[in-house]
């Protein structure tokens, strides 16, 4: 838990040192462009959508109905925005993880490489097909858990508690491959793997809390970046020195 809430604290700081700044802000740039569009054209397709379903399902939510019954107003109210964050969100998520994954993440590694893990040789055996295939499986289960388990928001808290499960599970799954990449061998990405335990949801969860929280989300995608690559890198250097310390 310590070792998780230290690796935060420093994505923080250095969230905001002059070279991430200038990422955040190209990063931002191009994430605002596609999702102002994205909900611009969805944002009422979505709305009758989630009006449609919600009748299916007995509740009338037609005008006259909200005018005759007020608590039915209320129902319109809280459940049809609830709805429409349902469908919008995994689209949101998975394009932020996409976007972390294929810009971020890169310059990312150039500078905790030079800072932090100068000495960590470079052994990657990953690919970009096998990058792609990661990605692609990773969020494929987000959205099929995301649609399972959407009839659960129903049920007080989970609408809060959900998101931040799956979008958690999709940012350490995709970060994990693009941090170890270039570093690890194959083996050393099954260990870690096998290996990952409370620390990783930690930070998932923390960064996709963050996420739903105006200004800190816009450099969401950077510090997600920073934390699970320096968390990852960390995890790498450790293997290695416990194996040369069991060889000796």
């Amino acid at each position: 838990m310590e070792h998780g809430l230290q690796i935060l604290l420093k994505a923080l700081v250095d969230s905001f040192r002059p070279r991430m700044l200038m990422l955040t802000l190209v990063s931002v740039a191009a994430a605002a462009i596609f999702w102002i569009v994205l909900i611009w054209l969805s944002i009422d397709p979505l709305a009758n959508l989630a009006i449609s379903l919600l009748g299916k399902i007995g509740i009338d939510v037609s005008q006259s109905a909200v005018d005759s019954f007020a608590f039915v107003g209320w129902l319109k109210a809280f459940l049809v925005p609830m709805a429409v964050f349902g469908f919008l969100w995994p689209i949101v998520a998975s394009s932020a993880v996409l976007l972390a994954g294929l810009y971020v993440t890169p310059p990312v590694l150039n500078y905790l490489g030079q800072r932090e893990f100068g000495n960590l040789k470079k052994q990657g055996e990953g690919t970009l097909l096998m990058g792609l295939w990661v990605t692609l499986k990773a969020v494929v289960i987000f959205l099929l858990g995301w649609i399972i388990t959407f009839p659960l928001w129903l049920i007080p808290g989970m609408a809060f508690v959900l998101p931040l499960i799956w979008t958690s599970y999709l940012l350490i799954a995709v970060m994990r491959f693009d941090a170890l990449s270039a570093h690890a061998t194959r083996a050393e990405m099954k260990l870690i793997k096998k290996k990952d335990a409370s620390t990783p949801w930690l930070i998932g969860v923390v960064c996709a809390f963050l996420s739903f929280v105006p200004p800190i989300l816009l450099i969401m995608p950077v510090m997600s970046a920073l934390a699970f690559t320096r968390y990852y890198l960390g995890a790498l250097e450790n293997i290695r020195n416990n194996t040369v310390v069991d060889t000796q």
